[in-house]
């Protein structure tokens, strides 16, 4: 059940996500993801349930992030909007795909996944491992 706490402890939790995210730049979803999982479990929500509540709330909160910086950008002329449609177009179809897997994958191979995917993600940042760049690309 929803009550004034677990509504506090949300907006604290994705207030202190935010914050975090924005300082050591990383993604808020590393966080916020088993964040909201736990927190929603604690409502009494079952976890097939709680697991796909908590992805699709992270997705959907990236949204208004997204127009917000595009927006933004675009008004400093810096978007190359030849590269940000093939990436627009493969994010959506990635996004159909993910979706469909989320609705009909079970619990626990959702939450090993989420788990092996930030791993892989801090694992590659730890390494130090990023893509060179050429000269035309900087």
């Amino acid at each position: 059940m929803l009550t004034v706490t677990s509504i506090l402890i949300l907006l604290a939790a994705g207030a202190g996500t935010g914050f975090t995210s924005g300082l050591l730049g990383i993604g808020g979803g590393a966080v916020m993801v088993p964040v909201s999982y736990w927190l929603i479990l604690t409502m009494g929500v079952p976890p097939d349930i709680a697991i796909r509540i908590a992805f699709g709330t992270s997705l959907l909160v990236i949204l208004p992030t997204v127009i917000s910086g595009s927006w933004r950008h675009n008004k400093l002329k810096a978007v190359r909007w030849k590269i940000a449609v093939i990436l627009g177009s493969c994010a959506l179809a990635g996004g159909l795909v993910g979706a469909t897997l989320a609705a009909n994958l079970p619990e626990k191979i959702l939450k090993l996944g989420f788990g092996a995917l930030v791993l892989a993600i801090a694992l590659w940042m730890g390494l130090g491992m990023t893509p060179k760049l050429r000269k035309e690309d900087a």
